[in-house]
C-alpha cells in the first residue's frame, strides 16, 4: 500500500486508481486504509453528492502523502525492541 501511495504521489498512478486498488485489495478492513475505501466509494456517487473530482482528489492525495510517511514495522521479531533481544531480563 505504500508503494501504491508513492507511485500516486509521482504521478504513475491517477487519485482513483489509487483508491480502487487499496479498496480491492483491502476492502473496508484494513484501517490504515480504510479512508481511501471510503473515498472509492465517493468517487462512485459523485454525480449524485455535493462533492467534486478535485476536491476527492485533493483528500486522497493527503491520504497518500499519510501512508507514504507512515513507519514501517519490521516483519522480523528481532526488530522490535525487546521481542527476541537476548540482552533483556527475562531472557538471562
Amino acid at each position: 500500500m505504500r508503494a501504491l501511495a508513492r507511485r500516486m504521489l509521482a504521478g504513475d498512478l491517477k487519485p482513483w486508481e489509487l483508491t480502487f486498488r487499496i479498496h480491492q485489495r483491502y476492502g473496508h478492513e484494513l484501517s490504515l486504509t480504510e479512508r481511501l475505501a471510503e473515498l472509492d466509494d465517493e468517487y462512485d456517487i459523485l454525480e449524485y453528492g455535493d462533492r467534486t473530482v478535485d476536491q476527492v482528489d485533493a483528500e486522497v492525495t493527503a491520504e497518500a502523502r499519510r501512508l507514504a510517511a507512515h513507519p514501517r514495522v519490521p516483519t522480523d521479531p528481532r526488530g522490535i525492541p525487546g521481542v527476541g533481544d537476548q540482552g533483556n531480563s527475562r531472557s538471562r
